[in-house]
């Protein structure tokens, strides 16, 4: 009898317990606390990495379209130049349609030193290390911009992320076709 009165007891108090909870607006407030999808818009690594990325590619184009030995790559570089500027500027549009991005407005003193040695190559090492450069970096940029691809949400973000892959993959080509028809001559 002891034991029916303590069960009863405990499942009348279990009962009440469960009144006494929310339920679904509990179950509501909870989700507020869990961080939402994670967008392009809320990475400020992304944005910075692709302003320092455009503002390298145009410091280093400048020195390669200066003081490159071949009417290739001095052609080449001042394309670049253009391109890479029009890019950055097209991004700062970008940042500006959100509060929570800000562009970094210099380089950053790794760049920096890369522009430095950049400076310090000439002639035949200098094209050469242009196009490693260029490579290498592209490839880099590719990667990074795929991955953002899937994050973005805004429409312009989008079509600016698939200009941007769709050009870095011609360069690319550009290059590789460039050092094909090279090596033709040899």
């Amino acid at each position: 009898m002891l034991l029916d009165k303590l069960l009863t007891f405990a499942l009348a108090t279990l009962f009440l317990i469960a009144l006494s909870c929310e339920g679904p607006a509990s179950e509501t407030e909870n989700q507020k606390d869990v961080p939402q999808k994670r967008t392009l818009q809320h990475e400020p690594a992304f944005w910075d990495y692709a302003a320092s990325s455009n503002m390298l590619q145009v410091e280093i184009g400048k020195v390669a379209a200066e003081k490159g030995t071949s009417s290739q790559i001095r052609t080449f570089a001042a394309e670049a130049v253009n391109f890479h500027n029009k890019a950055l500027e097209d991004l700062k549009v970008l940042a500006q349609q959100h509060n929570n991005i800000q562009l970094p407005d210099s380089l950053g003193a790794a760049d920096l030193g890369l522009v430095l040695e950049f400076k310090m190559l000439e002639g035949e090492e200098l094209d050469m290390h242009f196009r490693e450069f260029v490579i290498s970096t592209h490839n880099a940029q590719l990667k990074r911009y795929e991955e953002a691809l899937l994050k973005a949400e805004n429409p312009k973000t989008r079509i600016w992320l698939m200009d941007m892959r769709t050009h870095l993959q011609e360069e690319i080509n550009s290059i590789a076709q460039a050092d094909v028809a090279e090596a033709e001559e040899e």
